[in-house]
């Protein structure tokens, strides 16, 4: 792998930043907003078991990033096919909840008791 020291992990996460433009943080906001009514219309009328509600959610919030760049409300870096699909899924992921994803809850839950408590 090519990210394996750590001056290529620095260059990662730069290379990883310039997807994000100053634009990214009210794209983002605002595509959060509307995937949360969204997605529970959607969730009432098909009647979702599991991991489909998350599902439904990552693709509505995806398809609202899509839909903005085309209509000309946002504006992506290049490469834009790579900065779409990353802002839909952190935005998928900001209004469904993260802490709904057992890895994660579970990542979650072993650092804070790990914690010592006063």
């Amino acid at each position: 792998m090519a990210y394996r020291n750590k001056k290529n992990i620095y260059k990662l996460i730069m290379d990883f930043l310039q997807l994000i433009n100053e634009n990214f943080w009210a794209v983002a906001t605002l595509i959060s907003m509307l995937t949360l009514p969204i997605t529970s219309l959607l969730n009432s009328k098909l009647n979702p078991n599991g991991v489909w509600k998350q599902v439904i959610a990552w693709a509505t919030s995806i398809i609202l990033t899509v839909v903005s760049y085309f209509c000309g409300f946002a504006t992506f870096n290049e490469p834009v096919w790579l900065s779409i699909p990353l802002t839909g899924i952190v935005c998928g992921l900001s209004a469904n909840g993260i802490y709904d994803i057992p890895k994660i809850k579970e990542f979650i839950n072993k650092y804070f008791s790990l914690i010592p408590k006063k």
